[in-house]
C-alpha cells in the first residue's frame, strides 16, 4: 500500500482526528446528561455501533498516563484504528498487518512534512484524557 500524498494523509487525520474529538464530547455529554436524570428507556436505546473514533478515543484512555511512550502509542492506536477501517478488520489475524503498520508510522514520523500533522492529531487525542 502506498500513500498517494501527504496532504492526502494528512486531510484524512484531520477529519478522523474531528470525529475522534466529537465522539469523545458526544460521550461527555451523554454521560452530564445521565447524572442529570435525562436517560432514556432502555427501549429506545438501541446498541449504537461505536465508529473509529470512539474506538480511538476509548484505546487512547487505556494507555497510562506515565508511560514514557504514551504520545508514539496514542498515534499508533489511531494509524491502527485508520488502517483497520480503511482496509478491513480482518488484517487484525494478520502479524504482517502489525509489521506493515511499524513500517508506515516510522516513515510517517521521519517525514518533515507530516511529523507536525501527528503531532497534532496527538495532541487533540490526548486532551481528552489528561
Amino acid at each position: 500500500m502506498k500513500i498517494q500524498s501527504t496532504r492526502q494523509l494528512a486531510a484524512m487525520i484531520r477529519t478522523q482526528m474531528s470525529s475522534a474529538r466529537k465522539a469523545s464530547q458526544s460521550q461527555g455529554e451523554r454521560s452530564d446528561n445521565a447524572k442529570k436524570g435525562n436517560l432514556r428507556t432502555k427501549k429506545s436505546q438501541a446498541p449504537a455501533q461505536k465508529d473509529v473514533g470512539s474506538l480511538i478515543v476509548q484505546k487512547v484512555a487505556e494507555i497510562p498516563l506515565e508511560d514514557p511512550n504514551r504520545r508514539r502509542k496514542t498515534f499508533r492506536v489511531f494509524l491502527e484504528s485508520v488502517l483497520l477501517d480503511e482496509l478491513g478488520d480482518v488484517l487484525v489475524a494478520d502479524p504482517r498487518f502489525f509489521q506493515m503498520v511499524d513500517h508506515i508510522q516510522d516513515q510517517m514520523e521521519a517525514d518533515e512534512e507530516i511529523a507536525p500533522v501527528i503531532e497534532q492529531a496527538i495532541n487533540l487525542l490526548l486532551v481528552p484524557t489528561e
